[in-house]
């Protein structure tokens, strides 16, 4: 199983390449570590292999639009755990510095591969910035108002300066779907500030779909319906819990930051259940045991069911989990994807 890793990628300026844009890219590396045999890079829905020779390796290539490219230190088609190291490979001459080492980690022996630098990719200076503009910005804030104002600026500042740049369209979907903070009208007004013939049809697509998702569940509308097998395989029709309020959480036993609320989401039940307050988990796990373990490692007691077809990914236009949607004693949209301590305080207020 593969593991992306977020790796710490240093940019330094290259003054000037010595080959044409048109010769395509050139990937010059160097790897420490004790590491034989091919190391992989894939991009584009490419793979291709480079032989290490003397702590060096070499790939060739051309790509239409800069993009991201991913080095393997293993087979991409392996079952070994292993982090991977991402740059922006563009048409030109590119040094790249990384180190390698296998060795124990929470999921067993690991191949780690981490990038050092990065030279001769304006690109990767890019991403470098943007990711510098974010961690003083929105990965910091932990207010969440204040967090969504500053998501939506510095998105808006980065694409607006950038509208050619395949980052712009990636950025939006990244940060778009793991935040889950913009408004539709916010999503389209970042989209039209893009060119859209340098985005990559997957990012337009997935922007296209958040816009459409946020819609779909702006406040006052009724979610589609949802009728799933419970624990014990007993069908639970959402529609049933009306006359109380009601959060569908969207989860699974795999997702970290799901798990990571639950704590939380258990304090709040506990506090509100005895008042009109429900949950009800829904599940996209696709092996049984996995969620079933999961529900009791994790304690959770409120209603759960499983959507092992994922049906809901379609009639609720799922594009990331955690998700989640309160619904009023009617059974209407109160609220979208809200954080545990918003969910409390709008209970304390209708409860």
């Amino acid at each position: 199983m593969i593991r992306k890793a977020f790796l710490l990628v240093l940019f330094i300026p290259l003054v000037c390449s010595c080959k044409k844009e048109n010769e395509g890219f050139f990937l010059n590396g160097k790897i420490s570590g004790d590491y034989n045999g091919n190391i992989y890079l894939k991009y584009n829905g490419l793979v291709d292999s480079s032989l290490v020779t003397n702590h060096s390796f070499l790939f060739k290539g051309n790509v239409p639009n800069p993009t991201n490219g991913f080095l393997f230190p293993g087979r991409p088609s392996s079952n070994e755990e292993m982090t991977l190291g991402a740059v922006m490979l563009e048409n030109s001459s590119i040094d790249i510095f990384t180190k390698y080492s296998y060795r124990d980690s929470n999921y067993g022996m690991t191949r780690f591969l981490d990038i050092d630098s990065v030279k001769g990719s304006k690109s990767q200076g890019l991403r470098n910035r943007f990711d510098v503009e974010l961690e003083k910005t929105v990965h910091t804030e932990q207010d969440v108002t204040k967090r969504r104002n500053s998501l939506f600026k510095t998105l808006r500042q980065i694409i607006s300066s950038n509208p050619k740049s395949a980052m712009s369209g990636e950025y939006l979907v990244d940060l778009g779907s793991y935040y889950n903070d913009l408004t539709a009208d916010q999503l389209e007004s970042l989209q039209a500030l893009m060119d859209t013939t340098y985005q990559s049809k997957g990012d337009i697509h997935k922007i296209r779909s958040l816009i459409k998702q946020r819609k779909l569940f702006a406040y006052g509308n009724r979610p589609p319906d949802i009728v799933l097998p419970n624990q014990e395989g007993e069908l639970v029709d959402r529609s049933s819990l009306n006359g109380k309020i009601v959060l569908l959480e969207f989860w699974a036993s795999w997702c970290a930051p799901c798990r990571q609320t639950n704590p939380e989401l258990i304090t709040i039940y506990d506090s509100f259940k005895d008042d009109g307050f429900e949950i009800l988990g829904i599940s996209i796990d696709n092996r049984k045991i996995d969620w079933q373990t999961a529900i009791q490692e994790d304690g959770l007691s409120w209603p759960q069911v499983i959507d092992s077809l994922r049906t809901t990914k379609t009639t609720y236009n799922l594009n990331s989990i955690p998700f989640n949607l309160l619904l009023s004693r009617e059974g209407v949209i109160m609220a979208q994807n809200l954080e545990p301590l918003e969910l409390s305080e709008i209970l304390k207020k209708d409860l």
